[in-house]
């Protein structure tokens, strides 16, 4: 009787959790925004040297994104996941230098994806707004939905 309980027990939690229940993949969290950088002379893509990125999430100070990378061409952005109508980006070339102020506005739409990883939230209608142009010089929209890593949303022109 003994050997029937434990056997029973070990059945039981063996068949309790199914395999999405306890995985959260890469692909089911909320995605980056996407920017990639252009000449602004030219047009043409680009790498910049050094990049300091800071992201303003509404703590008491700023969160560091990037620090002091070299020869990037693109950069990946969290933004907020509040109800937030929009995230501020700081962009700076140097560490002791003027920074650009970058607004990206947009609509959330949560969606549930698993016991495991709860929801991720999507963003439509994004709009990015140069408030501070130095040293960015302009943004160009390239899309305006945010539900996955692969999309360029925005290219910065330098």
């Amino acid at each position: 009787m003994k050997n029937l309980i434990w056997i029973f027990g070990f059945l039981l939690l063996f068949t309790s959790c199914g395999g999405d229940d306890d995985i959260c993949m890469n692909s089911d969290s909320t995605p980056r925004l996407l920017l990639k950088f252009k000449n602004a002379s030219n047009d043409l893509e680009t790498t910049v040297d050094t990049l300091y990125v800071d992201v303003d999430y509404g703590k008491d100070s700023l969160t560091n994104i990037v620090t002091e990378a070299a020869s990037l061409d693109s950069i990946l952005v969290p933004l907020k996941v509040d109800n937030s109508p929009y995230t501020d980006i700081y962009i700076k070339r140097r560490k002791v230098g003027p920074q650009s102020k970058i607004r990206v506005n947009y609509n959330t739409k949560p969606i549930y994806v698993s016991p495991a990883c709860g929801f991720k939230i999507n963003y439509d209608n994004l709009n990015a707004e140069l408030l501070q142009s130095d040293p960015v010089q302009s943004i160009q929209t390239n899309n305006t939905s945010l539900t996955d890593e692969n999309n360029i949303n925005f290219y910065l022109r330098f």
